[in-house]
């Protein structure tokens, strides 16, 4: 194998000059082939990022627009409004109470002048509400703003930019029953978007506001900029790539480029601006790449015939040498008789030589032959890796018998597959260096796997030629067990199992390098569980480390699949929240508060602690991190400082770092603990709705939840029950309502005018599917001496989707003892006969969203008309709800002998006015507009 080698190195020979010329050649070019590709990629990217922070600056101030017009829907959309043209329609005049009104929408618009700011600046300079014939009602602001007026009868809410006098104009139109009736406009500063436009590090602007017309809005201060001159050039660009300003005639810009991005929406833009050198920094332009390759490959072709003329001049030598070697050859000859001569006696003195070997090699294999036979496993192959023996370890480790090895292969007894490189390499080690030892498992004859070294030695001859190979196999899993337990020490905690902090700070660096990769949000959560030192004191650090292991579980249950929960030490735990998957950090804050708002949930149960049953609940620290942080240290600190934040605001609570953040969390978890302590000194309170028959007589109510907030005012339902559903207070919720309407029901038992009147009050699907639903309503109505027959539960369709059954359980128990059954929205949602003819219901209550457009869409009309037949059908009682107008009634009376709830014949009350309103109800005033009359003089008067 060696002379084949040989003999083609020495055809070779002659060629390889060209082959190494040849070798360059392409080498160099292959380099020149990845040094232009990269250097484009570089460029690429550069570009790709300039355009991601156009597109991402014309998304700021779009949004910023969007909120603008949103705030000018809400100003809209507002209470005060609302009620004006309510009293308006009723034919109040200024002198009776509109003037009130008008005086209350001038207060909320001082109050959202003064108060809402946008970076430290107001957010309006002027504030008007307009009646449907474009008169001003209300105008407030600066008497330096600009005078507004109704400009087109909109019916949309829009956003106008007026560039000359520099102010956003958001303008929502007033609805009233799908008409409109006025519209408010907003007036804001232009100046407000002068920070979401930055300037470079000289103070120079780089990006420009510009309208369509090509006039430059911001920055404000300009007059230094080229760009004011050439405004219309620039908003001619071409919008989304990044073109040069070569062409335009303004020295200053040259060697610039520019990226305009619309935004979406406005006829203006952003235009951004950036020099080749800031862009693309110190990468090589392709002419450059293509003078570097160039000028390499005339090199080599110098040193190329620099070598063919050395080779010339050798060639010559070797010629002048053979010629000297041939007269030298004559005189050799005459040396090689005498040369024979003492290669003989020399072949005497080796044979002598080799005998005495051959008895040193005997007593050599003696000691080979018990080495063989060691504790250890060894075979023996041939130069084909066929075994050729085994000592008796190696036949007791396996289980194969000697004559089930002779002949085999190390293929049966491989454990595992490896590819073809790993062999390759290994057999290339063992021939250049004459042998190889590495980790390598064995299978034995029942199949187990054994973990063992191998070292493998090559045996050669007295010609240095391989004869045979020697696998020696030595048992090294008390190694193994020893480096898997060292490795558990160093990065696992013993007690809780959880990655310790070492490894914690090694997956908060992996995270901050991935996240800079994908760019996206990621989040630490600091967990320090309030009063531990309390418990370890008084009962002891066993039962201490047995509440981290039971905290430990809890928390690895809130998390996801590919977070880390790590004990960071004694009672302080970390989440690491590698990637949450958004770019926006408010998306990100709201996902990692939904996982320690889980994680405070999972402490609301006690935990059994052998003997003890021991409450806990944690303080949680969070901090986003972006692409742009690096420091482990600084983010494990700003996590640290916001969970004793929240320990500083009483325990058992979640606090942001993030300072905007944490106004938006702290908002809602202020609402969410005033909703609380409210429930706990029972603040919050019913009104009642009048329930009327068919003739107008007063038959009840419906008790509607109103929470008399000491600061907000007013909260609205739609507002405080979310809340409550996600705190978990829906249920103390419902049971503080329901108390306060049985307490309710058994005052007016007292009164000759109300005894008679039912309260009709919704139960949550939530409260329906409690075990102790039943005692606890038979308990309520025990406690406050409410008559059950007078009380009247409505539940909602979607109580019905999950174990009907059991609701009809339920429902049956409580309609022994009373109390009535009324399905409100009925037509909503699931609807199901078959279970409809099964609920013992009393009543049926039509939707107001069937009853809003009865008169206008024929298909709320037949829905209306089947729900009545059906109803009759079953033998139940039908009322309307949302009864707002005499025509809705006359149709809906046309129709039969039903009972009505609406505007039409009375808002919710408080219970006093409530109770005037019934004692309203006699038969000297027994016509409905009478009645009509009493509910609008409550109106006013409570106005």
């Amino acid at each position: 194998m060696q002379s084949s080698l040989i003999r083609f190195t020495r055809s070779l020979a002659p060629h390889w000059l060209s082959i190494a010329a040849g070798a360059f050649l392409l080498s160099m070019f292959f380099l020149i082939g990845n040094l232009y590709s990269s250097q484009m990629e570089l460029r690429q990217n550069a570009n790709a990022r300039l355009v991601s922070v156009g597109e991402a600056r014309a998304a700021e101030i779009s949004d910023f627009l969007s909120e603008r017009r949103q705030a000018a829907v809400r100003l809209a959309g507002s209470e005060d409004i609302a009620n004006y043209f309510t009293n308006l329609d009723l034919g109040m005049s200024v002198r009776y109470g509109l003037f009130a009104n008008l005086a209350a929408i001038e207060r909320r618009f001082q109050a959202t002048l003064d108060e809402e700011k946008y970076q430290g600046q107001l957010a309006y300079v002027r504030l008007a509400f307009f009646d449907r014939n474009g008169i001003a009602q209300v105008d407030v602001g600066a008497s330096s703003a600009p005078t507004l007026s109704l400009t087109v009868n909109r019916a949309e809410p829009s956003i106008q930019i007026d560039e000359k006098r520099r102010l956003i104009v958001a303008s929502a139109p007033v609805l009233r029953k799908g008409t409109m009736r006025g519209a408010v406009d907003t007036v804001s500063s232009l100046n407000l978007l002068a920070s979401l436009v930055s300037t470079n590090d000289l103070g120079q602007p780089n990006e420009f506001l510009l309208g369509d017309e090509g006039d430059v809005l911001l920055p404000v201060e300009r007059e230094r900029s080229p760009i004011v001159a050439h405004g219309r050039a620039l908003t001619a660009l071409q919008s989304g790539r990044i073109q040069p300003l070569s062409n335009l005639e303004a020295p200053e810009l040259k060697g610039y480029l520019a990226l305009r991005t619309p935004i979406g929406g406005t006829r203006l833009s952003v235009l951004r601006l950036a020099s080749e050198d800031d862009l693309y920094g110190n990468t090589l332009s392709p002419v450059s790449v293509f003078y570097i390759g160039l000028f390499a490959i005339i090199l080599f072709g110098l040193a190329i015939g620099f070598e063919r003329m050395r080779q010339n001049a050798a060639r010559l030598q070797i010629k002048f040498t053979e010629s000297n070697r041939h007269r030298a050859e004559l005189a050799e000859h005459n040396l090689s008789l005498s040369q024979e001569i003492e290669r003989r006696e020399a072949i005497e003195n080796d044979l002598q030589r080799q005998s005495e070997a051959l008895d040193k090699t005997n007593a050599e294999l003696r000691i080979a032959a018990a080495a063989f036979n060691a504790q250890e496993g060894m075979i023996v192959t041939d130069t084909k890796g066929v075994i050729l023996s085994a000592n008796r370890a190696f036949v007791s480790l396996t289980g194969y018998t000697m004559e089930e090895l002779i002949g085999q292969t190390a293929r049966l007894f491989r454990a595992h597959r490896r590819n073809a490189e790993f062999y390759q390499s290994m057999w290339n080690s063992v021939k250049n260096a004459g042998g190889w030892q590495g980790d390598m498992s064995l299978r034995t004859k029942s199949g187990e796997h054994c973990a063992r070294w191998l070292t493998i030695s090559a045996v050669k001859n007295e010609a240095g030629e391989v004869t045979n190979y020697i696998g020696s196999y030595y048992d090294v899993s008390k190694l193994k067990h020893a480096e898997e337990k060292i490795l558990e020490l160093a990065f696992f905690d013993q007690l809780t199992g959880l990655p310790n902090r070492v490894l914690l700070i090694d997956r908060v660096r992996q995270a901050l390098n991935a996240n800079t990769r994908n760019k996206s949000f990621g989040a630490l959560l600091f967990i320090d569980l309030d009063n531990f030192k309390t418990l370890n004191d008084s009962l002891g650090h066993d039962v201490g480390d047995q509440l981290l292991k039971k905290v430990a579980q809890r928390i690895s249950r809130c998390v996801r699949a590919d977070d880390t929960v790590a004990r960071f030490g004694g009672d302080e735990f970390v989440v690491l929240l590698a990637n949450l998957g958004t770019q926006k950090a408010k998306a990100a804050a709201l996902q990692a508060e939904a996982i320690g708002e889980q994680i405070l949930s999972a402490f609301v149960e006690t935990f059994q602690l052998d003997p003890y049953e021991y409450p806990c609940t944690p303080s949680i620290g969070v901090t986003l991190f972006s692409p742009e942080d690096r420091n482990v240290d600084e983010l494990l600190k700003r996590a640290d400082l916001a969970m004793y934040d929240a320990k500083t605001a009483g325990r058992n609570s979640l606090r942001f770092f993030d300072p905007v953040m944490q106004i938006m969390i702290s908002a809602r978890a202020s609402l969410e603990a005033d909703l609380r302590e409210d429930l706990k000194k029972e603040r919050l309170l019913l009104h009642y709705q009048p329930q009327v028959d068919h003739e107008g007589r007063l038959l009840g109510a419906e008790a509607l939840a109103r929470w008399p907030h000491a600061e907000r005012g007013v909260v609205s339902p739609s507002e405080f029950i979310p809340v409550a559903e996600s705190a978990g207070l829906i249920l103390p919720l419902g049971a503080s309502m329901l108390k306060i309407a049985c307490r309710q029901l058994a005052r007016w038992s007292a009164d000759p005018a109300t005894e008679h009147l039912t309260v009709a009050i919704n139960v949550s699907a939530l409260q329906m599917r409690q075990k102790n639903f039943v005692e606890e309503v038979r308990a309520i109505i025990e406690q406050t001496g409410a008559d059950p027959h007078l009380l009247k539960i409505e539940l909602t369709e979607s109580t019905l989707v999950s174990n009907v059954d059991d609701v009809i359980a339920k429902m049956d128990k409580l309609k022994a003892i009373g109390v009535g059954f009324s399905l409100d929205d009925f037509g909503t949602g699931y609807s199901s006969l078959s279970y409809l003819k099964r609920l013992p219901l009393d009543q049926l209550k039509i939707d107001r969203s069937f009853v809003k457009d009865i008169l206008v869409d024929p298909n709320d009309a037949a829905i209306a008309q089947m729900i009545i037949a059906l109803s009759k059908s079953l033998g139940l009682s039908v009322i309307a709800e949302g009864v707002e107008t005499d025509e809705q009634y006359a149709f809906l009376a046309s129709q039969g002998r039903l009972n009505y709830q609406g505007y039409l014949f009375g808002r919710p009350l408080p219970p006093e006015d409530f109770e005037r309103f019934a004692r309203a109800f006699s038969p000297r005033r027994s016509s409905r507009q009478e009645r009509l009359f009493i509910d609008r003089d409550l109106r006013i008067k409570r106005l």
